[in-house]
């Protein structure tokens, strides 16, 4: 999964979100974040087997066992170095396997590392996005419908504070706000 929008949208409360409607999947949950966030240390102090990784440390896939549920949360890594990105891919390339889920959350979509985007399953956009990034976002999942009904599903999902329009790209299909279905894609 890939979370993006502006500063001061909601990202962080629509990962928090996404956690507590499935946090109970997971035996662990390991947040690897730049800086420390007051809401990330809520989630430590309210939900057990929360681990945080301050200052761009990422752990090794092998440092966990593989038969467990587990999730990543990458969040506010986009600016760091070429060396952080790659151990992120190998997250999205190869730890499903090991029983990982991953959340890369930005504020630049096109931030994102490539490699990151088209091995995620779903697509999180909050509000606010520019008009460029939207037209460039919604070119990449165009299917039966066309890029000018895109944004107007998407700007129709994201009118209130915090709303975000999620895109499941292998099933094809739109929410709003994570769980509300809009349409198939």
């Amino acid at each position: 999964m890939v979370v993006a929008s502006p500063s001061g949208s909601g990202k962080s409360n629509t990962v928090l979100y996404i956690i507590a409607l499935l946090s109970k999947c997971f035996t662990k949950i390991v947040i690897a974040t730049k800086e420390d966030e007051t809401l990330y240390d809520h989630l430590k102090d309210t939900v057990d087997n929360v681990e945080i990784l301050l200052n761009g440390n990422i752990p090794s896939i092998k440092d966990y066992d593989n038969e467990t549920s587990k999730l990543i949360v990458f969040d506010d890594m986009v600016m760091e170095g070429r060396k952080v990105q790659n151990q992120i891919s190998e997250f999205y390339i190869r730890a499903r396997k090991c029983g990982w889920s991953m959340i890369y959350v930005s504020q630049v979509y096109y931030g994102i590392p490539k490699t990151i985007r088209v091995n995620a399953q779903f697509c999180v956009l909050g509000r606010h996005l520019t008009k460029k990034d939207l037209n460039l976002i919604v070119r990449e999942y165009e299917g039966d419908l066309d890029k000018n009904e895109l944004i107007r599903i998407y700007k129709r999902a994201t009118t209130e504070p915090l709303s975000t329009l999620m895109i499941d790209m292998v099933n094809r299909k739109i929410f709003r706000n994570v769980i509300d279905f809009v349409c198939d894609l």
